[in-house]
């Protein structure tokens, strides 16, 4: 492990987020007030002014600590077993949808005036993306995996176990990444975040990651596409849908969490033991060189 990672500060870059975006709701409120008109160009900007900031914060903080971006990316091998990963990406993107109608079908009963909130989110958020087809595309499927990459496994992963080990860097840098996703499912995005982080230990290839995540964002963003395309239903209509088939969706995703987490177990284990063979190996070369 690189003990470098652990002098880079993560309070600077939640600093430069809070300036920023305050600097973008001044201005946002500026350019509503002057012109009167859509916003959602300037929101579109903004997006890519956050991603913009994390690009800037982290050439600084390598750079600071005598380490390159670039050293992250390596060739792809065949040994890295990408096609592998990307049909598990595939598997478990059905779990992380089948898991969010499920939580629809829970809220149905339960709090049904909050699903009604929830799903007219999700209609606002399909019509900005069919809006801004372009711009979100590049967002969505090839800005934000490769930002968010750099910054949860790349950096903070690699922080994160160096101190506290690889479980509580995994399960802790999954779950920061899941609450920045907290409109779009929280729970798909830990199990997401804890496979790509795997997925990066495996193969010490930032590259394997970005690409999951890319695939996972093409079809996500694809969906949008497809609903914000179809007929549209009423909200009666879509909690009568929900209702009928959410128990189903919900044996699937507790089916499906059963698997994930046997695989995240058992691939954690294989990490630690392969890490301190490692270390072992390393010793035992170093021991026999002072001789």
């Amino acid at each position: 492990m690189d003990n470098r990672f652990a002098q880079i500060k993560f309070r600077y870059l939640i600093l430069w987020y809070i300036l920023a975006v305050g600097l973008l709701i001044f201005s946002g409120i500026t350019y509503s007030i002057g012109t009167g008109g859509s916003m959602t160009g300037f929101i579109t900007l903004s997006q890519f002014v956050l991603y913009g900031v994390a690009i800037l914060w982290l050439r600084r903080a390598f750079h600071k600590n005598d380490m390159s971006v670039k050293g992250l990316f390596k060739p792809i091998q065949k040994s890295n077993g990408i096609g592998k990963k990307a049909l598990f990406t595939i598997y478990h993107l059905t779990f992380s949808l089948a898991a969010v109608t499920f939580i629809f079908y829970l809220f149905s009963f339960l709090l049904p005036d909050f699903l009604i909130e929830m799903l007219e989110d999700g209609n606002g958020t399909q019509s900005f993306v069919s809006a801004t087809s372009i711009p979100s595309f590049f967002l969505i499927v090839l800005i934000a995996p490769i930002v968010e990459e750099l910054v949860f496994r790349g950096t903070l992963l690699q922080k994160l176990r160096y101190k506290y080990g690889n479980v509580a860097g995994i399960l802790v840098s999954s779950a920061i990444f899941s609450l920045i996703h907290m409109n779009s499912g929280m729970i798909g995005h830990f199990t997401l975040g804890v496979f790509l982080s795997i997925f990066y230990l495996q193969t010490k290839n930032i590259w394997v990651p970005i690409i999951c995540h890319v695939l996972n964002n093409l079809l996500a963003f694809s969906g949008f596409l497809v609903d914000s395309g179809s007929t549209e239903t009423s909200m009666e209509e879509a909690i009568t849908e929900i209702q009928q088939v959410g128990q189903y969706f919900g044996i699937y995703a507790f089916l499906s969490l059963i698997i994930l987490v046997w695989l995240a177990v058992s691939q954690i284990k294989k990490l630690n033991v392969q890490e301190k063979r490692s270390m072992e190996t390393t010793d035992g070369v170093n021991l026999s060189s002072n001789y």
